[in-house]
């Protein structure tokens, strides 16, 4: 009689279990940052691709612009190389999915996350060698990482070539307003030169003698700008017989430009402002 009422019970118990339904699977829970968020500003870098040259001159670092720079309202700016000695800066906006996309490729597809900053394992390996930077700005923090040599995932040129294929409408970039450096040197036959115009608002020579940048705008910096993007840099002006080469600083587009003086009447960029 005990068996047979033990041999009932366990068939209930069963029957039981097997009608009783499965249980609800506790969703796995997300790694933290895989949620990607950022700043909205347009002031705050999200992401920037850098390069500088460690033994090049002041005025060459002050000059050379990051080669990509991604903003937290989606603006994208970008430097490409136009044969045989120039280079163009163009300008575009993402809109929130198409940046969030791209966030994703980075942090996810070339695990940015796990590539490690190479610079600072090795010394440069030479005086002049080129460092390259990946900065990223999201929900997981600021992290910067540098290499001297390569990248893995060739992640730096993949990023690069992503930055110039997002948005197929850009247009040029030309600042409204900038701070521009100038340093008195010796004429150089083998680069190009232009003469500096008797109109122009400023006398090169005069600024070069304060040591002080000068807050510049409208035509002369927009002739200013051309030249240096057309030559990398290696104008000369020519003012009274003597030679001049200009930096250009332009604030939040250039790695350390100061800001904006608080009288000017620069623009804040708008992404209704793109074609």
């Amino acid at each position: 009689m005990r068996q047979g009422l033990a041999l009932l019970c366990g068939v209930l118990l069963l029957a039981a279990c097997g009608g009783a339904p499965a249980p609800e699977q506790t969703p796995v829970s997300q790694p933290q940052g895989e949620v990607i968020g950022w700043d909205r500003s347009p002031n705050t870098i999200v992401m920037r691709l850098d390069r500088i040259i460690l033994n090049e001159s002041p005025r060459e670092r002050l000059n050379r612009l990051p080669t990509c720079t991604l903003y937290g309202d989606g603006r994208l700016i970008w430097v490409s190389s136009v044969p045989p000695s120039g280079e163009e800066v163009s300008e575009t906006y993402l809109d929130e999915v198409t940046m969030r996309g791209f966030l994703e490729y980075i942090i996810r597809d070339l695990n940015f996350y796990d590539l490690p900053d190479l610079a600072a394992q090795e010394f440069p390996p030479s005086e002049d060698a080129a460092q390259e930077s990946l900065t990223l700005n999201v929900s997981r923090g600021l992290r910067t990482i540098r290499s001297y040599r390569g990248w893995a995932n060739n992640a730096y040129l993949a990023i690069f070539e992503r930055c110039r294929t997002l948005n197929p409408q850009r247009a040029l970039f030309v600042p409204t307003g900038a701070w521009i450096t100038v340093y008195e040197e010796p004429r150089n036959p083998a680069l190009p030169e232009a003469g500096w115009s008797l109109a122009a608002p400023f006398r090169l020579a005069e600024v070069a003698a304060s040591g002080e940048a000068r807050w510049v705008s409208g035509v002369a910096l927009t002739q200013l700008w051309n030249y240096e993007r057309q030559t990398q840099g290696r104008i000369q002006w020519v003012e009274n017989n003597l030679t001049y080469r200009v930096a250009i600083q332009v604030p939040n587009i250039s790695r350390d430009s100061p800001p904006p003086p608080s009288d000017s009447q620069t623009p804040t960029p708008s992404p209704t402002a793109n074609p």
